[in-house]
């Protein structure tokens, strides 16, 4: 196959030797004058104007100043690669001036933040509780809860034997003084409020939201020890022994209770420890924030 030559002002030049050397650099002076410079944002905004530009370019191409030695099929097809040439090497060019302006500064790099949760706890998602939900454990307990069962969810403090966090739905409970169980009271509250008579003490007193439901947060404690208070608050099972098997307000314990009433059901959800443990407030504040990450399922 024979290489395309163009006569030129200048004397023959091959299609090769003008892409290969440089097209501009080959060319006429004429032809270069037409061509844009390569440096900055040289390539026109609006893709007619390109077109426009690209249109007068190929009028200089005429046979007065380019006269192929060979037939005129293969000029106009080397005249063609010319073009294409010319198109990619303006192109090329607006693509190195542009690699070469002055980099987008990079954002200082920072270390990533812990989640909430990741810093805090993580979520847990009952699995047998009849009043489905998750909740935000935190760190300082012990997860998942033991048990898991339908009417209670129990939590140990991690580094505290008399922490305790509880949430329990109850089935039945021990009146003071019968001792037969009882079914729950529709007001819970107002019951439990009313266990005043026996030596129980509520003070700091809220009322909250969890989840969207209504709700009161009260700390308690007792000074009554008979054991009277056994079973009174509520029992997980029906049958459930007073003593062994429910739970009741006892003396020497700071219990922080929320009773949050779920539909026709009531949830008690409370934090207990040691009356004398110097992380008696901390322990309450791991649970309140237990109470605001719950969610209903």
């Amino acid at each position: 196959m024979r290489i395309p030559q163009f006569r030129t002002v200048i004397g023959l030049i091959s299609a090769p030797a003008i892409i290969a050397g440089g097209l501009l650099a080959a060319l006429p002076g004429a032809i270069r004058a037409a061509t844009p410079p390569l440096t900055g944002t040289c390539m026109p905004r609006h893709p007619r104007a390109t077109r426009a530009g690209l249109r007068r370019l190929a009028r200089r191409f005429s046979p007065s100043l380019l006269r192929p030695a060979v037939s005129m099929t293969r000029y106009r097809l080397a005249a063609a690669a010319s073009l294409s040439a010319l198109t990619l090497l303006v192109m090329a060019g607006c693509s190195s001036a542009a690699s070469t302006s002055a980099p987008a500064k990079a954002s200082p790099s920072s270390p990533a933040k812990a989640s909430p949760a990741s810093a805090t706890g993580q979520t847990y998602a009952s699995k047998a509780f009849v009043v489905p939900l998750t909740v935000t454990v935190d760190a300082s307990l012990k997860s998942p809860p033991n048990p898991d069962s339908r009417n209670l969810l129990s939590w140990d403090a991690a580094h505290d034997p008399s922490g305790k966090v509880r949430f329990l739905v109850p089935v039945s409970l021990y009146r003071p003084g019968s001792s037969a169980p009882q079914a729950p009271p529709r007001d819970y509250l107002a019951y439990l409020q009313g266990l005043t008579i026996y030596g129980v003490k509520y003070s700091d007193v809220t009322k909250i939201t969890v989840d969207g439901h209504p709700a009161t947060l009260m700390s308690v404690t007792s000074t009554n020890d008979s054991g009277l208070l056994d079973g009174s608050t509520g029992c997980p099972k029906v049958g459930a022994d007073r003593s062994e098997g429910c739970f009741g307000f006892q003396p020497g314990r700071g219990i922080r209770i929320a009773v949050i009433p779920v539909g026709n059901r009531t949830l008690l959800a409370w934090a207990r420890t040691s009356k004398d443990s110097p992380d008696t407030a901390a322990f309450f504040a791991v649970f309140e924030r237990m109470l605001k990450s719950i969610r209903f399922r």
